[in-house]
């Protein structure tokens, strides 16, 4: 027999052209059990992952802060303008995973998971805004840089609950819900630069942002209800997908230190420091895409994957002032009073991770852990 021909039911012959995936030798398990045997499954999951970052906190600086210049010529005629001409790019982060899950026949799943984005930025590194002041009758224009991220930090904690329904013996597909907390803490600096002209009130003055810090930190949560999907190439190999729809809420708060220096025409100094002090209401609403593939040995897994977030922050309200004895026409605050240029409009925030996590499993049935 020509060995591309298989023997069909009655003694016919027929030409075996392909075997359906289901049917391979080596995927021969049903999906609504566990290594071929159990129905109970206990895992712990841990690992690293690298990825990209887009930070809402310096995607708002560069409309913000021309808009609230705007804003300041109503009271402070002449005035710098703030208008951003070298946006932030890209940023790298580095990613920890955790997870427990616990399932039942593979349908049934309840998931405690956190993970977080780190990212630390020096000087060397383009994780700013930078900002243009034309001339005016006051000032001589300028550059300057408006606002740099030092560090962020990323937290999400995640409480699933899951049940994917098998439509066929390599494919589940079923809701979730995820019970959501969310954190972020971002380390930003602010930056400023003018100098005066010899018709201002007071001539030839130099003043400039030497240094401080703030701390930005969000603080949300939500019920986001997702698609989970599994699908099995082979016993030992697994791909899954999630999406879930991001509703997350809650308070943020900016609190730091400026340090300004102003220099005047006879050559004498002063240092100075402002309160940069705002706060409110923030919203994220978005997606979050998880992918990953699943290779399993005995109780042993190693799942490599990718998670993406696309987040539109909003503010719902937005208070503050940058409060000291500096004149507030010679340097770019980021706010005053409300931040109509915050609340007016929504900001892109995304992260992109791509990870690596080895995971343990225990199993169990009426017979026996495993």
């Amino acid at each position: 027999m020509n060995p591309t021909e298989t023997k069909k039911e009655g003694g016919e012959v027929g030409n075996k052209t392909s075997v359906p995936l289901e049917d391979r030798e080596d995927n021969k398990t049903r999906m609504d059990v566990f290594n071929q045997v159990y129905e109970h499954r206990l895992m712990f999951r841990g690992g690293w992952g690298i990825g990209k970052l887009s930070p809402a906190i310096l995607n708002e600086t560069g409309p913000a802060w021309f808009q609230n210049s705007l804003f300041r010529q109503i009271t402070e005629p002449g005035a710098p303008l703030s208008i951003p001409y070298k946006p932030a790019k890209e940023l790298g982060v580095n990613s920890q995973f955790w997870d427990i899950r616990y399932g039942y026949k593979n349908k049934f799943e309840v998931q405690f998971a956190e993970d977080t984005s780190l990212g630390v930025y020096s000087r060397d590194l383009p994780a700013s805004n930078n900002f243009f002041s034309p001339r005016t009758d006051t000032y001589w224009a300028s550059t300057f840089e408006g606002n740099r991220l030092l560090r962020f930090e990323g937290v999400s904690q995640h409480l699933r609950f899951s049940y994917t329904h098998p439509f066929s013996k390599i494919f589940m597909i079923g809701p979730s819900i995820n019970f959501h907390r969310y954190t972020e803490r971002n380390n930003i600096s602010y930056g400023s630069y003018s100098t005066s002209r010899p018709e201002a009130a007071v001539p030839d003055k130099v003043t400039w942002s030497i240094g401080g810090d703030a701390n930005a930190e969000y603080s949300m949560k939500g019920i986001l209800p997702g698609i989970f999907a599994k699908f099995k190439l082979r016993d030992w190999w697994e791909l899954r997908a999630r999406l879930e729809l991001l509703d997350r809420k809650g308070n943020f708060s900016v609190l730091g230190s400026q340090i300004i220096q102003e220099v005047f025409s006879d050559g004498s100094s002063n240092l100075n420091v402002v309160v940069p002090a705002y706060g409110g209401k923030v919203r994220d609403k978005g997606t979050i895409f998880n992918l990953e593939s699943s290779f399993q040995y005995c109780r042993f897994t190693l799942d490599i994957g990718m998670i993406r977030q696309d987040v539109k922050r909003t503010y719902d309200s937005y208070l503050g002032d940058t409060i000291g004895n500096v004149p507030r026409s010679d340097y770019s605050a980021r706010s005053v009073y409300i931040g109509f240029a915050e609340m007016s409009d929504s900001i892109k925030h995304t992260v992109t991770e791509f990870y690596i996590m080895p995971g343990v499993s225990f199993f169990y049935d009426e017979d026996k852990i495993y």
